[in-house]
């Protein structure tokens, strides 16, 4: 699986998610400085509310931007069967049942990121999905290695998974 060609679409999606917000500071910086939008009286707060949203969507484009440069300046090596999971490596995992009488299984493609959690990306007919180090399933996968089991608790259910494969 080509890691730059994911890389690409992960960056274009962040671009996409950057222009969006954009178009969001403009229109509230807009707002914030109209003419119509200054206070009645010192209750009226329309501009004040609409100048802490641009602030706010600025910081969120700075953030975005400061993903996308720390992607395009990650050295993403080449795992083997036998080398440990680390932030980079896409790993294959497969739900096992915990119920004896139900059998399934279950897999998702996980890519750990530096950055960029949740984002979800196409490769062919497969689905993968960034997770950063910080999400719980990320952090139960570091340091692991192919064919190991790890057991998760989200709430009040318990999971388990066993990693089938690591890219």
């Amino acid at each position: 699986m080509q890691k730059q060609a994911l890389l690409k679409q992960l960056c274009d999606q962040l671009q996409q998610e950057i222009d969006a917000t954009m178009a969001a500071v403009n229109e509230a910086h807009a707002l914030a400085s109209h003419e119509q939008s200054k206070p009645e009286n010192q209750y009226d707060t329309l501009a004040l509310e609409a100048a802490y949203l641009a602030h706010g969507q600025s910081e969120r484009i700075a953030e975005l931007q400061r993903q996308v440069l720390l992607l395009n300046h990650f050295e993403f090596l080449d795992f083997k069967p036998d080398t440990r999971i680390a932030v980079g490596a896409l790993v294959c995992l497969e739900e096992v049942s915990l119920d004896d009488e139900s059998s399934y299984n279950k897999q998702q493609l996980l890519w750990v990121l530096p950055v960029a959690g949740g984002i979800i990306l196409q490769h062919g007919e497969k689905e993968i999905r960034s997770i950063n180090p910080e999400a719980p399933l990320a952090k139960a996968l570091l340091g692991c290695y192919l064919d190991d089991e790890i057991k998760l608790k989200l709430g009040d259910k318990k999971k388990q998974f066993e990693i089938i494969e690591l890219l």
